[in-house]
């Protein structure tokens, strides 16, 4: 459940998932709109595809344990294209994802990826204060289209190797065996 000090939750009134520039040079942008204020973050590939397999669990979580809800209402011709300004706030470094029962919300927690490095810094020299969140509330069926569009634009990119996972290009790819591959997050061994 979120946790928030007042009653004060504003959701959105449109959020998604798009991505911009060709395949293998794509930038995967999240997008959320405030009535007629347009705000947009920079996401990872990993994010998105992160975002298109949690969001159908969360929600069918919600429903199991809240079936008096019912299935999340959605649009029957939802808009997914990205609107200007494409000028991103930040870097999403980490992205969070609960659900606010008291006002029936999916919340996404945005953590900008510098301020979440600079922390990194600070915890090694002092005291460090935790890292600024930004929270996005959403209704379910908002938070279902946007799990499906994240799915779309991920699977819209190259391929992926189905021994390593990397994305593969036209003319190949390099894949090393899983034992050059090192145990963390399959980060290769130097």
């Amino acid at each position: 459940m979120a946790y928030y000090e007042d009653d004060e939750v504003h959701p959105v009134t449109r959020i998604l998932a798009g991505a911009v520039g060709d395949s293998g040079q794509r930038v995967f942008v999240l997008q959320a709109h405030f009535g007629g204020q347009v705000v947009s973050w920079v996401i990872q590939k990993d994010q998105a595809l992160g975002l298109s397999r949690t969001i159908p669990r969360l929600l069918a979580e919600v429903h199991a344990e809240f079936p008096e809800l019912g299935e999340p209402l959605v649009a029957a011709r939802p808009n997914a294209d990205l609107n200007e300004p494409l000028q991103p706030r930040f870097r999403v470094g980490s992205i969070g994802l609960g659900y606010d029962r008291i006002h029936d919300l999916v919340v996404l927690i945005l953590v900008d990826a510098d301020t979440e490095q600079m922390q990194e810094v600070d915890l090694l020299a002092a005291e460090a204060e935790e890292p600024p969140e930004l929270y996005l509330y959403t209704t379910r069926g908002q938070a279902l289209l946007l799990g499906q569009q994240a799915e779309t634009i991920v699977v819209a990119g190259r391929p992926c190797c189905p021994n390593c996972g990397e994305p593969m290009d036209d003319f190949g790819h390099f894949c090393l065996s899983a034992q050059a591959r090192g145990k963390r997050g399959g980060s290769y061994l130097q």
